[in-house]
């Protein structure tokens, strides 16, 4: 089973690095698309990867993106630029033999295959080609910057940290097609994308997708690790609350 890695990322060089040096270690192909730092010390050495593009820093500049996060509710920026990463390196899978793609963003690391490899093996046991987290019980803005997004077991919204793919949707246009249908949400984006690609395939997000996680920023796949910023509650902690919350979710149906 060959497995490819594609990661978006902005100025994340030391993680970004780290990641590196442990796919090489597995044999992985690398495909990083990074959104221009402004700042040659956080720029990847194309040499490292097996395709890297550089692409416009679409906030204009860190700073203009910071005023942008504490000007108002929600930054625009991710969205334009996460979605508009994906794309391009799902479009650069083509000249690559592998089995899966792994999508991660640049604060995402990498230490180990054990627990992707797991997840893989779950996905083949049930016959699913996507394996997304969601975040249950939390509430997103929708596309009018009001918080009417609730994310329920129903919900297509998926976390764009981290997700896999069979490589066969991707070569028949998977990712290929991202619209901005929520200016604030990438995850309704990444949603809307695979609904895109499973109504024309005649198929049906739920049966197409394998759950990972029903809450956001897991703790425990073997060998990933989270950005600790995202993280704000022990291992066990995080899993009671995210529980407390899927159980008000479906009270509140």
């Amino acid at each position: 089973m060959k497995i490819g890695f594609i990661i978006s990322m902005y100025d994340e060089i030391e993680t970004v690095q780290k990641t590196i040096v442990t796919l090489k270690q597995y044999g992985c192909p690398i495909i990083i698309i990074q959104s221009d730092p402004k700042d040659p010390s956080k720029i990847i050495d194309e040499n490292q990867v097996d395709f890297y593009q550089k692409l416009s820093d679409l906030a204009g500049s860190k700073e203009e993106y910071i005023k942008e996060r504490t000007s108002s509710k929600e930054a625009t920026t991710p969205v334009k630029a996460v979605t508009r990463n994906y794309q391009l390196g799902f479009s650069m899978t083509k000249s690559f033999h592998v089995d899966y793609w792994v999508a991660i963003l640049g604060d995402v690391l990498i230490t180990s295959m054990t627990g992707i490899e797991e997840i893989i093996q779950k996905m083949n046991s049930k016959k699913k080609s996507l394996a997304i987290t969601r975040a249950v019980g939390q509430t997103f803005m929708d596309n009018d910057d009001k918080p009417t997004r609730i994310q329920t077991h129903n919900t297509t919204d998926f976390m764009p940290q981290f997700f896999i793919a069979q490589n066969d949707p991707i070569q028949n246009g998977l990712f290929s097609k991202f619209t901005i249908t929520n200016r604030f949400a990438t995850e309704q984006c990444l949603g809307d994308e695979v609904i895109r690609y499973c109504t024309e395939n005649n198929t049906d997000f739920h049966t197409f997708t394998f759950t990972i996680s029903d809450y956001a920023y897991p703790q425990f796949i073997s060998g990933l690790k989270y950005n600790p910023d995202r993280i704000s509650m022990p291992r066990y902690v995080d899993g009671f609350v995210n529980m407390m919350r899927r159980l008000k979710t479906n009270h509140s149906k």
